[in-house]
């Protein structure tokens, strides 16, 4: 505790600096337009958010453009305008939130406990800005009509909403285009592989003339791709010792691709009728099983379903072998590595197994680049390709999972001016700036403002277009059994833990690793026995 509270005066003693805390201060918002704002009399308002992969800067711009708005209103008896700090540390760790004061009046903080954070009385009830249009700012809908069902119906305790979603994250390759260009990494139509001027395939959507034409279709032409990738001596792709937590989230999205949106949804419902349930034998010879009606007394059958196992064997096949990708240290040193590969040195790689928030957590590795005057390359989400050809053309599905979220303290003590600023946060207008800002998304429903995107990298553009073209699915549910179990159902959890030999596993990769002679079979049929014998006791 005391290290936390050390942590905290230090960090509020720094971005107090950003802006004199008393008198009349000079403020630029983020268009460079300045303002004298009179702080001597204003209400002080105290936020915490975690300094990681989007860091504070949008936090800050969203602060200063509401100080400069309200600077002649009253957010309490006898003073005028109001007063931003920005408190951004790592400190800031929502899975310890739960057991300690807040001592800050707002929080945007990822991993957070929301059921025992709200049990624990500790945060504010938003409803009333989450249900009311927003037309002060020119808009007819409400915060919790941007907001997914199935979030909406995982924030709602007893008819009231105590946080609002954060960023959104999904776990990909990303590819370098420019590389992938100069060494002809893309699919021709004939099989062979050819330049982005080529005569492209027609990629994992099946149709010609999209963002996917020329990525690898299928399994089967991923390896051949990783093949031909290191036969023109690059490394496939780059990951991180210190987060192989990525790799297995990463093999979730895979098995969610193969489910679809219906069928991947029965994993946080159970309730609907599985369809593609199989038995694996030790030779790998898959059988298909009939249909079955998945209701809470049998939802362990769900472990079953195909998508778990080719997503197990392309863990096997690709991941897992040694010369397919280069381990770094850390998620920095790796980012470190992939961006300055075959620029500032002769190590090309050609993906990233990474969260969407990389390419903003990398920008210090970026401006390097442009301080050494080399132009940095253009990356993009790389589209999934898919198990076997049957499921070409199927609608891919992503899973925006990151259980981060913002609320207000509830021992706050500036509740109406921590009401006023959450609400502005959430127009559609600052939502499309954090957008720009930190190039990723929130799982909320909003435009991005023309302005707005011409900002964004093609990274963040290939982010909003699988968001656009896929179906998302937010693992979420309000279950009582899975929110009494977190250890089986938290995270990617559900979808990997297994008994095999009498280990257990949690990360197929590890155990792919670890164990020499580890099939995708034996892990897959491991599954469904490790779920069954310990289902009454969830």
């Amino acid at each position: 505790m005391k290290k936390k509270l050390i942590a905290l005066v230090l960090a509020l003693s720094v971005f107090a600096t950003l802006l004199s805390a008393c008198g009349i201060g000079t403020v630029k918002d983020p268009n460079g337009t300045e303002s004298n704002i009179d702080y001597s009399n204003a209400t002080q308002l105290s936020i915490a958010t975690w300094d990681g992969g989007l860091g504070s800067k949008w936090l800050e711009d969203a602060a200063r453009r509401f100080e400069i708005l309200n600077q002649n209103t009253s957010f309490e008896d006898g003073k005028t305008g109001c007063h931003i700090t920005i408190a951004a540390s790592r400190s800031f760790d929502g899975s310890s939130m739960a057991f300690t004061p807040l001592t800050h009046d707002i929080y945007f903080v990822e991993a957070v406990d929301y059921y025992a954070m709200t049990n624990n009385d500790q945060m504010a009830d938003l409803t009333g800005i989450m249900t009311k249009p927003l037309t002060a700012y020119g808009e007819d809908r409400t915060i919790l009509d941007k907001i997914p069902e199935a979030l909406q119906d995982f924030l709602c305790i007893d008819g009231k909403y105590y946080a609002i979603p954060f960023y959104e994250s999904f776990y990909s390759f990303a590819y370098d285009l420019d590389l992938w260009n100069s060494k002809s990494f893309y699919f021709a139509k004939d099989g062979s592989f050819t330049n982005a001027s080529g005569d492209l395939s027609e990629g994992p959507d099946g149709k010609a003339g999209t963002s996917d034409d020329g990525m690898p279709a299928t399994y089967a032409d991923f390896a051949v791709l990783v093949d031909h990738i290191k036969d023109e001596g690059v490394t496939p792709f780059i990951c991180a010792a210190n987060a192989t937590d990525y790799i297995a989230n990463f093999l979730y999205e895979y098995y969610a691709n193969y489910e679809g949106a219906e069928q991947m949804a029965l994993n946080f419902t159970f309730d609907g009728t599985a369809t593609d349930l199989i038995e694996v034998s030790e030779s790998g010879k898959v059988t298909e099983l009939p249909a079955e009606q998945i209701e809470w007394d049998n939802g362990y059958e769900l472990q079953r379903q195909a998508g778990r196992y080719y997503s197990l064997q392309f863990a096997h096949d690709i991941l897992t072998p040694k010369d397919n990708y280069k381990m770094s240290d850390t998620h920095i040193n790796a980012q470190k590595s992939y961006v300055r590969g075959g620029i500032v040195n002769d190590q090309p790689i050609a993906m990233i197994l990474e969260g969407s928030w990389w390419e903003n957590e990398a920008k210090a590795c970026f401006k390097e680049l442009n301080d050494g005057k080399y132009d940095r390359h253009n990356y993009a989400v790389m589209p999934k390709p898919h198990a076997t050809e049957d499921k070409i053309g199927q609608t891919p599905c992503w899973l925006g999972a990151s259980s981060s979220y913002g609320f207000i303290a509830n021992n706050t003590a500036h509740m109406d001016l921590a009401l006023a600023f959450m609400e502005f946060l959430h127009t559609d207008e600052e939502l499309s700036h954090f957008t720009a800002e930190v190039n990723m998304t929130r799982p909320l429903d909003y435009p991005v403002t023309k302005e707005d995107s011409e900002k964004l990298t093609t990274y963040c553009k290939s982010i909003l277009e699988i968001k656009e073209t896929g179906d998302v699915i937010y693992p979420y549910t309000n279950r009582e059994e899975v929110l009494d179990n977190p250890l089986q159902f938290a995270s990617f959890a559900w979808a990997w833990t297994t008994s095999v030999d009498g280990y257990e596993y949690r990360n197929p990769w590890l155990y792919f690793s670890e164990v020499s002679d580890g099939s995708a079979e034996d892990y897959f049929s491991s599954q469904e026995v490790y779920f069954e014998t310990r289902w009454d006791g969830f």
